[in-house]
């Protein structure tokens, strides 16, 4: 016990001279100076704190909002770094503050009005970084959240995580991930998340950088990168998933795009079966965040998107099945990284029989992958969560026996083919078949348990991937995308 307890000790020491080390890294110099384009210091005040200068028109008193963003930009680089492993931008390598510029849109008395800033980061003319936030989001702190995290983006060095095409939605994502865990209780801190269950159909990587002209220029079909960041909360806070995985890979140099890296990253089988599972608990009324934030995600759908552009479920049926095999229309059928829901609306006592059955090859000829998940809502014991028994990556089936209790059951049909980028005008389709057929009375009883819990791969805490036998703190994911957590001993 006594050398267990040193052991310990020393890692514990060990990790905090670590952290420390990695704060400090970019303060090594005592003083910055100001590199700047727009300001000056005759027309406005500034206020300076660790690596930034805000700058704002004297002609109005904004420092008492940047005295408090100061404090929380510099709380967010502190994450950023020694947490996330991210890098400071270029300006306080070179010796620079990082400049941000309040500015009052539409201000006519205003400095900086004449050059029709908006909210968000650029470049200057010296060819460095920096952030313009109108007065109006000073206390808008899922914002400047957001926007504080794009500035330690800036130096990311892989090409994969490119700010365009199939992997541009990882940008906003993943900024809106870090703005929604640092405001995890905001209302707003998904706003755009509604469009994830009422836009299903469209591949992960939908973003302004791929959007096919013939889809519909609408607001659920534009914020769906930004209402990605569901996805990653979901894997960081339900999955178990390392926060640092978040952002290793815009570090990493690789060339692989996002979700080919969480693909090869976790393993096939546990990003499918995460995936599948972060669609079937938004399914269930997004049970994973707060209800006030769910709400707040609907009425924001309410108030802004095309209502008559809405695939939430593709059918709906009422005590009865499908009436044989059905496909969807092509409009509304999974492309890659996608899925589709069918809901049953249930008050008698049935067996159910749930099949897929799809197609070899998507429309560009690309192999299929599919699983089958059934979501049953019970007035009595809560929701259930039951998966299809996969004979192969295209066949599946499920039988399970429903009471008037169990009112409501969505029947999940993901497409999850290992393909991570369309090149073609229109994304590739993943075509299947479906049925859905009462009066099977197989019981589903041993068919729970069927799938074998395996390992899948382990890392370290700032997650890399360990071996078995590498000392210090494990996080082993398995094949149903769960994880444990365990200290291992080196000998």
């Amino acid at each position: 016990m006594k050398t267990l307890i040193h052991s310990m000790n020393k890692i514990t020491i060990s990790l905090a001279i670590a952290f420390v080390f990695l704060f400090s890294f970019s303060e090594v110099k005592a003083q910055y100076t100001i590199n700047n384009v727009y300001g000056n210091l005759t027309d406005c005040d500034t206020m300076t704190r660790g690596i930034y200068i805000v700058w704002w028109d004297n002609d109005f008193n904004f420092s008492a909002q940047a005295d408090v963003l100061l404090d929380s930009m510099i709380s967010y680089r502190s994450t950023c770094l020694n947490e996330l492993l991210m890098l400071d931008p270029p300006n306080p390598l070179d010796g620079y503050y990082y400049n941000v510029y309040i500015h009052v849109p539409g201000g006519v008395n205003d400095v900086f009005n004449p050059l029709g800033w908006g909210n968000g980061q650029g470049t200057d003319g010296n060819g460095y970084p920096f952030l313009t936030l109108p007065n109006q989001v000073l206390s808008d702190w899922v914002n400047n959240a957001h926007e504080t995290f794009h500035i330690f983006q800036y130096n990311a060095n892989a090409p994969g995580f490119a700010y365009s095409g199939d992997s541009q939605w990882y940008i906003e994502a993943s900024a809106n991930w870090f703005a929604a865990k640092e405001n995890s209780t905001n209302p707003r801190a998904f706003v755009e998340a509604e469009s994830l269950v009422r836009m299903p159909h469209v591949p992960l990587w939908l973003s302004y950088g791929n959007f096919p002209a013939s889809y519909p220029s609408n607001w659920q079909r534009y914020v769906h990168q930004y209402g990605l960041a569901l996805m990653l909360f979901y894997l960081t806070e339900t999955a178990g998933i390392p926060d640092s995985l978040i952002t290793s890979g815009m570090f990493s140099g690789t060339s692989e795009l996002p979700q080919e890296y969480f693909y090869n990253q976790l393993g096939g089988s546990v990003f499918r079966n995460n995936f599948i599972n972060y669609a079937a608990h938004m399914t269930n009324d997004f049970d994973f965040i707060l209800p006030i934030q769910s709400a707040t995600n609907e009425n924001e759908w309410n108030s802004y998107a095309d209502l008559a552009d809405n695939n939430e479920y593709n059918q709906t049926y009422t005590n009865t099945g499908s009436g044989g095999w059905y496909r969807p229309i092509n409009d509304e059928i999974t492309n890659a990284w996608s899925f589709n829901t069918f809901k049953l609306v249930n008050s008698i006592t049935e067996s159910y029989l749930f099949e897929i059955n799809a197609d070899a090859t998507g429309s560009y000829g690309d192999a299929t992958y599919f699983q089958g998940k059934v979501v049953v809502k019970n007035s009595v014991t809560g929701t259930s969560f039951y998966d299809l028994v996969m004979t192969n990556d295209q066949q599946g089936s499920l039988t399970l026996n429903l009471t008037s209790n169990d009112y409501e059951v969505y029947f999940i049909i993901a497409s999850m083919p290992e393909v991570f980028e369309d090149a073609h005008p229109s994304f590739q389709l993943f075509p299947y078949d479906m049925r859905i057929s009462p009066g099977v009375t197989t019981k589903i009883d041993d068919l729970q348990n069927s799938n074998e819990k395996v390992e899948v791969s382990r890392y370290n805490l700032v997650g890399q991937k360990v071996e078995e036998n590498m000392g210090g703190l494990q996080i082993i994911l398995y094949n149903d995308g769960t994880t444990e957590r365990l200290f291992k001993y080196e000998y």
